[in-house]
Protein backbone atom coordinates (compact mmCIF):
# COMPACT_ATOMS: atom_id res chain seq x y z
CA UNK A 1 0.00 0.00 0.00
CA UNK A 2 1.41 3.80 -1.00
CA UNK A 3 0.28 7.17 -0.99
CA UNK A 4 0.38 9.42 -3.70
CA UNK A 5 3.37 11.43 -3.18
CA UNK A 6 4.20 15.16 -4.42
CA UNK A 7 7.71 16.50 -3.57
CA UNK A 8 6.64 19.94 -4.72
CA UNK A 9 10.55 21.64 -4.41
CA UNK A 10 10.56 19.93 -7.78
CA UNK A 11 8.51 20.15 -10.85
CA UNK A 12 4.92 17.26 -10.70
CA UNK A 13 3.68 17.84 -13.95
CA UNK A 14 -0.35 16.48 -14.75
CA UNK A 15 -0.82 15.60 -18.16
CA UNK A 16 -4.21 15.50 -19.80
CA UNK A 17 -3.97 14.04 -23.63
CA UNK A 18 -7.42 12.64 -24.28
CA UNK A 19 -9.00 11.49 -27.86
CA UNK A 20 -10.38 14.31 -29.70
CA UNK A 21 -10.01 17.11 -26.77
CA UNK A 22 -9.65 21.13 -28.08
CA UNK A 23 -8.61 21.42 -24.99
CA UNK A 24 -7.97 20.50 -20.93
CA UNK A 25 -8.54 21.78 -17.29
CA UNK A 26 -7.13 20.76 -13.98
CA UNK A 27 -9.11 21.65 -10.37
CA UNK A 28 -7.19 21.56 -7.26
CA UNK A 29 -8.71 21.08 -4.04
CA UNK A 30 -6.10 21.57 -1.50
CA UNK A 31 -6.76 20.79 2.35
CA UNK A 32 -5.10 19.22 5.65
CA UNK A 33 -5.07 15.76 6.25
CA UNK A 34 -7.69 14.68 8.14
CA UNK A 35 -10.17 17.53 7.35
CA UNK A 36 -12.82 17.97 4.43
CA UNK A 37 -11.69 19.16 1.22
CA UNK A 38 -12.92 22.23 -0.44
CA UNK A 39 -16.37 22.30 -2.14
CA UNK A 40 -14.35 24.76 -4.71
CA UNK A 41 -11.31 24.04 -6.27
CA UNK A 42 -8.51 26.14 -4.55
CA UNK A 43 -7.15 26.71 -7.67
CA UNK A 44 -8.38 25.69 -11.93
CA UNK A 45 -5.81 25.58 -15.10
CA UNK A 46 -7.28 25.48 -18.24
CA UNK A 47 -5.19 25.65 -21.36
CA UNK A 48 -6.06 24.65 -24.99
CA UNK A 49 -4.21 22.12 -27.54
CA UNK A 50 -1.40 23.52 -28.89
CA UNK A 51 -2.36 22.30 -32.42
CA UNK A 52 -5.06 19.93 -33.92
CA UNK A 53 -1.61 17.49 -34.22
CA UNK A 54 -0.20 17.88 -30.81
CA UNK A 55 -3.31 17.54 -28.29
CA UNK A 56 -0.93 16.64 -25.27
CA UNK A 57 -0.97 19.68 -22.08
CA UNK A 58 0.72 19.87 -19.46
CA UNK A 59 0.31 21.28 -16.06
CA UNK A 60 3.05 22.20 -13.42
CA UNK A 61 0.93 21.93 -9.84
CA UNK A 62 3.69 22.41 -7.63
CA UNK A 63 4.15 25.68 -6.77
CA UNK A 64 0.54 25.74 -6.28
CA UNK A 65 0.87 23.65 -3.21
CA UNK A 66 4.30 24.75 -2.08
CA UNK A 67 3.01 28.03 -0.79
CA UNK A 68 0.59 25.81 1.77
CA UNK A 69 3.53 23.90 3.55
CA UNK A 70 5.02 26.15 5.62
CA UNK A 71 7.74 25.42 8.44
CA UNK A 72 6.95 28.03 10.93
CA UNK A 73 8.33 26.06 13.76
CA UNK A 74 10.16 23.24 15.03
CA UNK A 75 7.41 20.42 14.91
CA UNK A 76 9.50 16.45 16.37
CA UNK A 77 7.94 15.78 19.49
CA UNK A 78 10.94 13.68 20.29
CA UNK A 79 9.25 12.70 23.50
CA UNK A 80 6.66 10.92 22.37
CA UNK A 81 6.31 7.93 20.05
CA UNK A 82 3.90 7.45 17.32
CA UNK A 83 2.57 10.62 16.76
CA UNK A 84 0.67 12.35 13.54
CA UNK A 85 3.03 14.04 12.27
CA UNK A 86 1.68 18.16 11.92
CA UNK A 87 -0.56 18.79 8.97
CA UNK A 88 1.07 22.13 8.08
CA UNK A 89 4.36 20.03 7.14
CA UNK A 90 2.56 18.72 4.35
CA UNK A 91 -1.40 19.03 2.31
CA UNK A 92 -3.64 16.99 0.59
CA UNK A 93 -4.89 17.91 -2.80
CA UNK A 94 -7.20 16.19 -4.95
CA UNK A 95 -6.46 16.82 -8.43
CA UNK A 96 -9.98 16.26 -11.00
CA UNK A 97 -8.67 16.17 -14.45
CA UNK A 98 -10.95 17.35 -17.54
CA UNK A 99 -11.18 17.57 -21.15
CA UNK A 100 -12.82 20.00 -23.58
CA UNK A 101 -14.66 18.75 -26.55
CA UNK A 102 -17.11 20.94 -28.29
CA UNK A 103 -17.03 23.67 -25.03
CA UNK A 104 -17.91 20.67 -23.05
CA UNK A 105 -15.57 19.80 -19.95
CA UNK A 106 -15.68 15.68 -18.91
CA UNK A 107 -13.88 15.39 -15.74
CA UNK A 108 -11.38 12.21 -16.76
CA UNK A 109 -10.68 11.29 -13.34
CA UNK A 110 -10.09 12.91 -9.77
CA UNK A 111 -6.78 11.36 -7.63
CA UNK A 112 -5.59 12.32 -3.77
CA UNK A 113 -1.80 13.06 -3.31
CA UNK A 114 0.11 14.19 -0.07
CA UNK A 115 2.31 17.26 -1.03
CA UNK A 116 5.58 17.55 0.93
CA UNK A 117 8.13 20.04 1.05
CA UNK A 118 11.09 17.87 -0.57
CA UNK A 119 12.71 17.79 -3.98
CA UNK A 120 14.15 15.46 -6.56
CA UNK A 121 17.49 14.99 -8.20
CA UNK A 122 17.59 15.48 -11.99
CA UNK A 123 18.74 11.58 -12.46
CA UNK A 124 15.48 10.48 -10.74
CA UNK A 125 13.58 11.89 -14.01
CA UNK A 126 9.93 12.78 -13.92
CA UNK A 127 7.83 13.26 -11.29
CA UNK A 128 10.31 11.54 -8.62
CA UNK A 129 8.11 9.73 -6.07
CA UNK A 130 11.43 7.99 -4.28
CA UNK A 131 9.91 4.70 -4.12
CA UNK A 132 12.32 2.79 -2.42
CA UNK A 133 11.48 5.56 0.49
CA UNK A 134 7.80 4.65 0.54
CA UNK A 135 7.35 3.92 4.23
CA UNK A 136 10.38 6.34 5.50
CA UNK A 137 10.96 9.41 5.11
CA UNK A 138 14.52 9.12 5.66
CA UNK A 139 17.94 7.21 3.70
CA UNK A 140 18.26 3.66 5.25
CA UNK A 141 21.40 3.88 6.56
CA UNK A 142 23.58 4.21 9.70
CA UNK A 143 22.96 7.48 11.86
CA UNK A 144 24.84 8.72 14.88
CA UNK A 145 23.21 10.21 17.51
CA UNK A 146 24.61 12.29 21.17
CA UNK A 147 24.23 10.07 24.01
CA UNK A 148 25.10 10.91 27.87
CA UNK A 149 25.36 8.20 30.35
CA UNK A 150 24.48 11.22 32.33
CA UNK A 151 21.16 12.39 31.45
CA UNK A 152 17.95 10.92 30.50
CA UNK A 153 16.90 10.20 27.03
CA UNK A 154 14.66 13.50 27.49
CA UNK A 155 16.55 15.94 29.36
CA UNK A 156 17.78 17.68 27.14
CA UNK A 157 15.06 18.16 23.94
CA UNK A 158 18.65 18.58 21.92
CA UNK A 159 20.16 16.04 22.87
CA UNK A 160 17.54 14.01 21.74
CA UNK A 161 18.19 11.13 19.24
CA UNK A 162 15.21 12.61 16.97
CA UNK A 163 11.77 10.81 15.18
CA UNK A 164 11.83 9.45 12.19
CA UNK A 165 8.85 10.37 9.88
CA UNK A 166 6.97 7.46 8.72
CA UNK A 167 3.78 6.63 6.38
CA UNK A 168 2.46 3.64 8.20
CA UNK A 169 -0.82 2.46 6.39
CA UNK A 170 -2.94 0.11 9.58
CA UNK A 171 -1.30 -3.20 10.58
CA UNK A 172 2.37 -1.77 10.19
CA UNK A 173 4.59 -1.89 12.69
CA UNK A 174 7.80 -0.48 13.70
CA UNK A 175 10.47 -2.87 15.93
CA UNK A 176 13.53 -2.04 17.55
CA UNK A 177 16.37 -4.16 18.38
CA UNK A 178 19.09 -3.28 20.63
CA UNK A 179 22.49 -3.57 18.90
CA UNK A 180 24.25 -4.55 22.00
CA UNK A 181 22.11 -7.28 23.21
CA UNK A 182 19.59 -8.00 20.36
CA UNK A 183 16.90 -7.67 23.16
CA UNK A 184 13.68 -6.05 20.79
CA UNK A 185 10.73 -4.14 21.40
CA UNK A 186 7.96 -4.00 18.93
CA UNK A 187 5.42 -0.48 18.96
CA UNK A 188 2.55 -1.60 20.81
CA UNK A 189 0.35 0.73 18.83
CA UNK A 190 -1.44 -0.44 15.67
CA UNK A 191 -1.63 2.88 13.87
CA UNK A 192 -4.52 4.15 12.29
CA UNK A 193 -3.64 4.95 8.26
CA UNK A 194 -1.52 8.18 8.82
CA UNK A 195 1.76 9.37 8.89
CA UNK A 196 3.58 9.50 12.14
CA UNK A 197 6.37 10.66 14.19
CA UNK A 198 8.33 7.54 15.64
CA UNK A 199 11.27 7.42 17.82
CA UNK A 200 14.39 6.89 16.14
CA UNK A 201 16.11 5.21 19.25
CA UNK A 202 13.95 3.46 22.17
CA UNK A 203 14.27 4.73 25.01
CA UNK A 204 15.00 2.18 26.81
CA UNK A 205 18.14 1.70 24.31
CA UNK A 206 19.23 5.25 24.76
CA UNK A 207 22.50 4.17 25.79
CA UNK A 208 23.36 1.27 23.53
CA UNK A 209 21.51 2.18 20.38
CA UNK A 210 19.11 0.34 18.00
CA UNK A 211 18.18 -0.41 14.55
CA UNK A 212 14.66 -0.01 13.37
CA UNK A 213 13.09 -1.69 11.02
CA UNK A 214 9.00 -1.27 10.01
CA UNK A 215 6.94 -3.63 8.86
CA UNK A 216 4.03 -4.68 6.79
CA UNK A 217 0.98 -6.00 8.01
CA UNK A 218 2.31 -9.08 6.66
CA UNK A 219 5.33 -8.90 8.31
CA UNK A 220 7.49 -8.20 5.22
CA UNK A 221 10.33 -5.59 5.84
CA UNK A 222 10.03 -2.05 3.95
CA UNK A 223 12.19 -0.03 5.65
CA UNK A 224 15.53 -0.25 7.98
CA UNK A 225 17.89 1.80 9.59
CA UNK A 226 20.64 1.46 12.28
CA UNK A 227 21.16 4.02 15.00
CA UNK A 228 24.42 4.47 16.89
CA UNK A 229 25.41 6.32 20.14
CA UNK A 230 28.45 8.76 20.76
CA UNK A 231 29.21 10.06 24.08
CA UNK A 232 31.43 13.75 23.55
CA UNK A 233 33.28 14.37 26.82
CA UNK A 234 35.68 17.00 25.68
CA UNK A 235 33.30 18.98 22.71
CA UNK A 236 30.45 21.32 22.72
CA UNK A 237 27.91 18.65 20.60
CA UNK A 238 25.55 20.82 17.96
CA UNK A 239 22.44 19.56 17.10
CA UNK A 240 21.58 20.68 13.49
CA UNK A 241 17.86 20.20 12.36
CA UNK A 242 16.75 20.45 9.10
CA UNK A 243 14.10 19.68 6.36
CA UNK A 244 15.15 16.96 3.97
CA UNK A 245 14.68 15.50 0.63
CA UNK A 246 11.53 13.86 1.34
CA UNK A 247 10.01 17.43 3.12
CA UNK A 248 10.70 16.13 6.90
CA UNK A 249 12.84 17.15 9.69
CA UNK A 250 16.11 15.62 9.85
CA UNK A 251 18.36 15.18 13.12
CA UNK A 252 22.12 15.22 12.75
CA UNK A 253 24.78 15.81 15.37
CA UNK A 254 28.30 17.85 14.77
CA UNK A 255 30.39 16.28 17.52
CA UNK A 256 33.78 18.12 17.56
CA UNK A 257 35.34 21.12 17.78
CA UNK A 258 32.75 24.29 16.73
CA UNK A 259 33.16 27.94 16.61
CA UNK A 260 31.19 31.73 16.70
CA UNK A 261 32.16 34.55 15.17
CA UNK A 262 30.45 38.41 14.81
CA UNK A 263 30.38 39.95 11.57
CA UNK A 264 29.27 43.38 11.44
CA UNK A 265 28.72 45.97 8.80
CA UNK A 266 27.86 49.65 8.66
CA UNK A 267 27.58 52.60 6.21
CA UNK A 268 30.10 55.19 6.64
CA UNK A 269 29.98 58.72 5.76
CA UNK A 270 32.11 61.82 6.07
CA UNK A 271 30.34 64.80 8.83
CA UNK A 272 30.58 68.54 8.00
CA UNK A 273 32.45 69.56 11.13
CA UNK A 274 31.15 72.17 13.49
CA UNK A 275 33.47 75.39 13.88
CA UNK A 276 33.53 77.03 16.75
CA UNK A 277 35.00 80.01 18.30
CA UNK A 278 38.11 81.46 16.30
CA UNK A 279 37.72 78.70 13.45
CA UNK A 280 38.49 75.98 16.02
CA UNK A 281 36.35 72.59 15.50
CA UNK A 282 35.95 70.03 17.98
CA UNK A 283 38.74 67.27 17.44
CA UNK A 284 36.89 65.23 19.86
CA UNK A 285 33.75 64.81 17.32
CA UNK A 286 33.83 62.03 14.46
CA UNK A 287 35.05 62.98 11.29
CA UNK A 288 33.66 59.56 9.64
CA UNK A 289 30.62 58.55 11.31
CA UNK A 290 28.58 55.01 10.79
CA UNK A 291 24.71 54.34 10.68
CA UNK A 292 22.71 51.22 10.25
CA UNK A 293 25.21 49.38 11.80
CA UNK A 294 24.43 45.81 12.69
CA UNK A 295 25.62 42.46 12.35
CA UNK A 296 25.40 39.00 12.59
CA UNK A 297 26.90 35.58 14.33
CA UNK A 298 28.84 33.01 11.99
CA UNK A 299 29.06 29.29 13.75
CA UNK A 300 31.81 26.60 12.25
CA UNK A 301 31.53 22.81 13.23
CA UNK A 302 32.97 19.61 12.34
CA UNK A 303 31.15 16.73 12.26
CA UNK A 304 33.61 14.20 13.49
CA UNK A 305 34.57 10.82 12.41
CA UNK A 306 31.96 9.78 9.32
CA UNK A 307 31.76 7.34 7.44
CA UNK A 308 31.27 7.92 3.14
CA UNK A 309 27.52 7.82 3.88
CA UNK A 310 27.09 10.67 5.85
CA UNK A 311 27.41 12.84 2.21
CA UNK A 312 24.24 12.22 1.26
CA UNK A 313 23.54 13.86 4.53
CA UNK A 314 25.49 16.47 3.80
CA UNK A 315 24.04 17.27 0.31
CA UNK A 316 20.40 17.42 1.47
CA UNK A 317 21.32 20.05 4.22
CA UNK A 318 23.11 21.94 1.69
CA UNK A 319 20.14 22.13 -0.60
CA UNK A 320 17.38 22.69 2.41
CA UNK A 321 15.91 25.67 3.32
CA UNK A 322 14.74 25.82 6.49
CA UNK A 323 18.10 24.67 8.81
CA UNK A 324 18.08 24.99 12.94
CA UNK A 325 21.17 24.84 14.23
CA UNK A 326 20.55 24.08 18.64
CA UNK A 327 17.20 25.23 17.96
CA UNK A 328 17.79 28.94 16.24
CA UNK A 329 17.14 29.33 12.56
CA UNK A 330 20.57 29.24 10.28
CA UNK A 331 21.49 29.33 6.53
CA UNK A 332 24.33 27.67 5.17
CA UNK A 333 27.62 29.94 4.74
CA UNK A 334 28.70 26.99 3.63
CA UNK A 335 28.20 26.37 -0.37
CA UNK A 336 30.80 23.50 -1.63
CA UNK A 337 31.91 20.28 -0.31
CA UNK A 338 33.89 17.79 -1.57
CA UNK A 339 32.53 14.05 -1.24
CA UNK A 340 35.04 12.11 0.82
CA UNK A 341 35.86 8.10 0.25
CA UNK A 342 36.97 6.16 2.65
CA UNK A 343 39.57 4.73 -0.48
CA UNK A 344 41.09 7.78 -0.49
CA UNK A 345 40.87 9.07 3.08
CA UNK A 346 40.53 6.27 6.04
CA UNK A 347 39.17 9.39 8.37
CA UNK A 348 36.77 11.78 7.05
CA UNK A 349 35.74 14.79 8.70
CA UNK A 350 33.55 17.52 6.95
CA UNK A 351 33.64 21.41 8.23
CA UNK A 352 30.47 23.39 7.44
CA UNK A 353 29.53 27.07 8.27
CA UNK A 354 25.83 28.74 9.23
CA UNK A 355 24.96 32.35 9.20
CA UNK A 356 22.16 33.05 11.45
CA UNK A 357 19.73 34.07 9.70
CA UNK A 358 18.83 37.18 11.83
CA UNK A 359 20.88 40.51 12.51
CA UNK A 360 21.95 40.88 15.75
CA UNK A 361 20.10 44.38 16.82
CA UNK A 362 16.59 43.72 16.32
CA UNK A 363 15.74 45.60 13.83
CA UNK A 364 12.10 44.23 12.62
CA UNK A 365 9.82 46.78 11.93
Amino acid sequence: MAINRIFARSPYIIEVDAVGQSGSKVELYIYANGTTPPSTPTYVLEKLIPASNNTQTLYNISPYLLEYIKHPSFFNNYATDNVPLSTNQYVCVDVKRYKLVASVYTLLDSLTYFAFDGFGYYEQGYNPTHIPQQTGFLDKQNYYYWADANNSPFANPLQRAGTITAYLPTGYYVKYTQLQTGLTYTSAVSPADDIYEVFRVYPNYYLTGNKVEIYTNLNILIWNATFYPIEECKYEVITCDFVNMYGAWQREFFFKASYSSVNTNATEFNLMQKMGLFGVWDTKANQRQTFNTNGTITHRVNTGWVDETFSSNLQQLLLSERILLNGFPVKMKTTNIDKQKNINNKTINYVLEFDESHDLINNVI
